[in-house]
This record gives C-alpha cells, structure tokens and sequence, in this order.
C-alpha cells in the first residue's frame, strides 16, 4: 500500500496510533518515567497523561498513543491563484514534492513566498492531496515543541494545554502520510531534522526568512520580483496592456525601485492608482494602454498607504486602527465587537481592496506601510474598554454557544486570537481602568485556556493580577494568585517530582504509608500500582506540588475508588539549612535549564523558576529566607511578562545594567547564542539570590 503523500490511497476517516487498550497489569509492570527533558510530562507505564479545558475546567486527556488521528482536509487553491514571474518555481516545487522531499522557501520578507507556497498547494489540490497550512500564532516564535502541540491538536482534536512528548508523538504518526505548509517558520536546522524525522511519511512546504531546511537542494531562494513581471502583475491588477508610454505616465520605474520588487508593495501602488480621481476620470477616448499621468510625489508607498487610508470609509477606518492599535489579526466577525460600530459589514473586502491588509486564513492583519500611515495621520488608538465590553457582549450574547455532541458548549464564534484579549488588558492597564481589567481578565482568560493557548492564559491571569491589586479588589486579587499559580503548577508542572511521589507510592514503604494514611491493610494496598494505573489521570494533580528536587519528600495519600490525589512536602532533609532551602537549591540547578532559541523560549522558563522559587518562599519559616526567594521569584515575573509584552523582536536583558537585543534581521543562529548568553546570566543572578540566603555549599 503507498504511503505517498502525493497520491494518497483511501483510508479510513480516522486512523489508530495504537491498536487495543492498555491493561491494569501493564501499567503496575512499567516504570514511573520523565519523558525527555519536557516540563510537566508525567509517564505512568507507557502513557503520558495530558490535560484540556472543557466548561471551566482542567479534563485529562489519555496520551496521542491511545487517540485515533484524525484524516486531514483535502487541499484547497488560493483565492488568489495568478503569479507573475513564478511558474517555473511554483513547477519545480511540486516537482520535488512529488518525489517525498520537503522543500523551503526563503528570502527577505514581503517577497512573495507564500503566495508561491499557496499556489503549490493549489496544484496539489488538483490531485485531492490532503493536508494543512500552518500560519505563524501572533505574538511568540515558534518552537519545535509549539509546533508539535499544534499539530497534535489537529491531529486528534484536543486542544492539549501541556506539552505533547516527542517520542510518543512519533510513534503515533509514524504512519500518517500529509502534506503540510509552515508560514513564515523560524525553527532551526536542527528543529527542522527532528521534525522530519518525527513525520517520515509527510512532506512539508516551509516559508523562511533563512535557509534552514538540512536538504539544501530542496531549499529555494525567493527573490523580489523583476521589473518584467512588477510589470505583468501592474497591468493585470489594472485591467490595462501597459506599454512603455503608459508605464512611464504611471511613474512604474520611481515606484518598483521604492517598491524593491515587492509583491504587497506594488499590489498597493495598484490600489492607489486605481482609487486616484485622474483614474476614475479617465475618458473612453483615451489610449487603452497609456493612463494619464501620475504625481511623482505620491509614488512612495508611505504617502501611497496614507492617501489610501484617509479616503477609507469611517467603520473601515475604525477597523485599520483598531488593527494597528492592538497589533493581532482580526476575523470579520470582531470588527464589530472590538470597534463598537456596527457598520462593519464588508470592511474586510474594502481594506483588503486597497491591500492596506493581507489576509492570513479568515483574519486580516495590517501592512506595515497601512500601519504607518494610521500614526502619521494621528488617529488615536482605539479605545481598550469598548473592545473589552464588546468581545465580552458577544460572548454572553443568547445563541453565541451550542452544545456540542460530546456535551460541552462550544462557541458558535470563532474565539478572539488570545494575544488580542492580551493587548487590550495591557491597554485597559496603561489607561489606568483596573476595575475594568480585571473583570475582563476573570471573563477572557478561560477563552485562551479553551484555545489551547497556554502561556497567554497564564500572563492574563498576571495581568488581571495586577489590575485587581491596583484596584483594591482583595477577593480579585486572591482569585488570581490562587487560580493562576495554580494553573502555572498544572500546565508547566515539575515532572521530575511528580515522577519520583509516584515511584515512592508504587513501593513497599509507599504502600504503607498510604495503609497508615488510609486504613487500608498492606495486602490491600499491594494493588496500589493497578490503582495508579487506573486513575492515571489523576496523576495530574501532583504537577501541582511544589519542587522538592533532593528534599526528604513526605507522601500524603488520600486513595478510594474515585482516584488518587498526592501532594509533596519538603522539609529539610536533615541538611541543616532553612526550610525551603532545599527546594529552592533544587530550582536553581544549572543541571535543571532548558534550552532555549528564541527571546519567547525565555518566558516559560522564566515562569517557571519564579513558580519553583514562590513555592520554596511559601515552605520557608525564616523572614529574611522567605523575602529573598519571593522577591527574586518576583523579578523572575517581571522579566517574563517584559520579554512576553517584547516578543521575538527584542531580547529582554536580564537585568537593568544589560542592553536589550534588537533580533530583527539577524540570523536564528545569532539570536540563539544572545539568547543562551541572556539565560545564562539570569540563571547566575538565581544562584545568587539562593546563596545569600540559603548558601550552595
């Protein structure tokens, strides 16, 4: 049977990562293991246990080896299928494709390539190929391990808030044959390798801004377009045969060269030309192939961008700020909501018209040249509590949810991109309405949690913190320390305790100890591992328990019929230091760092220190201890939320005395070591704080 992603046999409509069901006795006969160096993922025997939100809570989910994947969508063409001085690439391409080699595209931004990567797939939609596109998430660059939940979550219909294993990912898929687009990727060379090596049967069709593919025969480079084809690309968008009078009447070579041959460029150096009132007023008398003359003054595409956005409609100006202003793409259905006008309806053809917008799936993002033009003009941002108030309103609006066949309500609304709901708590913050904030907070956090979307569920309840304290809101305030200390716990929870309280409960002395905790006899308690086994999904919980890296770790047990819940103290392990001493050594553990590529790998880590560091506080007794860990478990916050709010552009020093990094232009592999430099020092100044307090030796 051929695997062939190029020509696909039937197959059913879902197909099995792993055939049968795990027995009890597998379970009690298996290891408690950590799978790789992932935060939070936690083995019992051979399955990982994973987590999703469903009506307002955490649900377990069973590991990818026990989902069925789901059959990919058949390909689609592009809404916009010409290109002008592309077809031999867009040809060889599907060429290599077809043959099984993944293939990337890079270059400069703005050259085209997704366009040419779109138009591949047009073609490949021509033979019924199945597969997905993959648009870049607003707000962070994407790691390997982002990618892979990602495509989890396509694969199996779970929007899994803990990191999918690697290992047990590539087990899963190790027979699925797709195709797969990744826009505008940043993953590394090294990335890329394991990724292809995770999916051997997929093909992938990869954007970059640098070449990084391993098969360097299947990379391509995409230049600007040549005068020629900006030429051919002019004259269709304008319904014109261009010859050299006409073009030269349009001012074509001032405006390529300011354009430099960019797509987006001179597709809205189009626009303006057609909007123009000399255009509109062209006479039928007039030679079909020489335009009248255009104002060399307004060929930059700045002053083009500018011309074309103040002579917008008011709603379509209301949204291209609205855009500029929160800086995420924007589906159609929010215009309303997020504007407060609710004229909104054929604003996203309008803007996309005057291509002052791309559009990336249903959404629309603003140029930076649209963008521009909406500061120059002076437009004042648009208001943060009327978006609040509107998303918030659409959501409660009757006949907003339905309920799904599994049971749970699912929003008849695509949900808001979880980095706008970020973007207007940071603005409702800036305008000083706390009030505001934090209620929005409480209502929109559940939405990225429900989207998947981890760690900005995690800064929103950062920032609704902030509001709520701001405020005076003391039962706010105790809302989000809880819930989202709670929620970091869950979601980047410390696998490697969780781990060992399960070892200690699968042996002799942890039987016991549940039998003194239970009242259960030994012989009863010898089943304990079918138990662990059994409700693995409880396991969850112990990511909840503070880091008691090499601490005497007390077990306190509560087994029955409905699960297993464990909990980890610390003492001081007959060292001699102060209580939560230990903990917090174990936190600051050199050997304890994940590596991170890129600024946004920093903020997870960041997060997580400062949750193991706030946990050591907590178990501390000394005042000057327990200052010292949560005022550096603080600073550790502070410098995630700074580098979250930054996002890839800029590295984020890990003090006030380092300058912060510009990343843009420079090379992954650049930024890589800036970055490893940057973790390095924040992991000096931890054991720092540690030893002031605690002392390492």
């Amino acid at each position: 049977m051929s695997t062939d992603p190029m020509n696909p046999v039937p197959v059913p409509e879902h197909q099995s990562g792993r055939h049968g069901s795990p027995s009890e006795n597998d379970g009690a006969a298996s290891s408690v293991v950590v799978q790789g160096d992932q935060r939070g993922i936690v083995s019992i025997g051979h399955y990982t246990t994973n987590v999703i939100y469903v009506e307002g809570g955490f649900v377990a989910t069973p590991s990818v080896l026990e989902l069925p994947v789901r059959r990919l969508p058949e390909l689609t063409p592009p809404a916009r299928a010409e290109l002008f001085g592309r077809d031999e690439l867009v040809t060889q391409v599907v060429d290599q494709l077809t043959v099984q080699h993944s293939v990337q595209l890079y270059g400069r931004p703005s050259t085209g390539k997704q366009a040419i990567a779109l138009a591949v797939n047009g073609r490949l939609a021509q033979r019924g190929i199945r597969g997905t596109v993959l648009v870049p998430q607003t707000g962070q660059q994407e790691t390997l391990a982002d990618l892979y939940d990602r495509l989890a979550r396509l694969l199996y219909g779970q929007l899994f808030l803990r990191q999918v294993d690697e290992a047990e990912l590539r087990a899963a898929v190790r027979e699925l044959s797709a195709h797969i687009t990744l826009i505008d990727c940043t993953l590394s060379t090294e990335s890329l390798s394991r990724l292809l090596e995770t999916f051997p049967k997929c093909t992938f069709l990869i954007t970059s801004q640098y070449e990084t593919l391993p098969d360097r025969e299947a990379a391509h480079l995409v230049q600007p377009l040549t005068r020629a084809a900006a030429a051919e690309l002019l004259s269709a968008e304008l319904g014109l045969r261009l010859g050299p009078i006409g073009l030269r009447n349009l001012q074509f070579d001032q405006a390529y060269a300011m354009a430099e041959g960019l797509p987006q460029r001179l597709l809205q150096y189009a626009a303006f030309i057609r909007s123009s009132d000399g255009w509109r007023a062209r006479t039928s008398e007039e030679p079909f192939e020489q335009p009248g003359p255009t104002d060399p003054a307004t060929v930059s595409p700045a002053e083009q961008a500018e011309i074309l956005a103040v002579a917008l409609s008011e709603p379509a100006r209301q949204v291209l700020v609205a855009l500029e202003t929160f800086g995420t793409p924007l589906s159609p259905h929010w215009f309303a909501p997020v504007t407060g006008n609710l004229q909104t309806s054929g604003v996203d053809r309008e803007l996309y018209d005057r291509r002052l917008v791309t559009s990336q799936g249903d959404c629309y993002q603003i140029t930076a040249d649209a963008a521009e033009a909406v500061r120059s003009q002076g437009w004042g941002p648009a208001s943060p509590t009327t978006a609040a108030g509107g998303i918030l309103e659409a959501l409660s609006r009757p006949g907003s949810t339905t309920q799904a066949a599994s049971g749970g309500p699912q929003p008849l609304l695509s949900p808001p991109d979880p980095h706008l709901l970020l973007a207007i708590t940071d603005r409702l913050n800036d305008a000083q309405q706390w009030a505001t904030a934090s209620r929005f907070v409480r209502a929109s956090a559940p939405l990225a949690l429900q989207t998947g979307h981890r760690q900005a569920a995690l800064k929103l309840y950062t920032l609704g913190q902030l509001a709520a304290t701001r405020a005076g809101a003391q039962a706010d305030v105790e809302f989000y320390l809880h819930t989202g200390e709670q929620t970091r716990r869950l979601l980047d929870g410390d696998a490697i305790t969780a781990a060992a309280a399960l070892a200690i409960l699968a042996s002799g002395p942890g039987q016991n100890i549940v039998a003194a905790a239970t009242g259960h006899t030994p012989a009863s308690t010898g089943h304990l591992t079918q138990r662990i086994a059994r409700f693995g999904r409880h396991a969850l919980k112990l990511a909840q328990a503070k880091p008691a890296l090499a601490v005497a770790t007390a077990i306190v047990v509560a087994g029955g019929a409905a699960g297993i819940t464990v909990a980890a103290t610390s003492g001081d392990g007959g060292s001699g230091k102060p209580a939560g001493c230990n903990s917090a050594i174990g936190v600051v553990d050199p050997k304890n760092k994940t590596d991170a590529r890129t600024p946004m790998d920093l903020v997870p880590y960041y997060h997580q220190r400062a949750t193991g560091l706030s946990g050591a506080a907590a178990e501390a007794t000394d005042p000057k201890v327990k200052s010292a860990l949560q005022n550096r478990a603080d600073a550790l916050n502070s410098l995630a939320d700074a580098q979250q709010s930054a996002g890839n552009g800029t590295l984020i020093g890990w003090n006030s005395s380092v300058s912060d990094f510009s990343t843009d232009g420079v090379h992954p592999d650049v930024v890589a070591a800036q970055v490893a430099t940057t973790q390095l020092g924040a992991g000096i100044e931890d054991l720092q704080a540690v030893n002031s307090v605690c002392g390492l030796n």
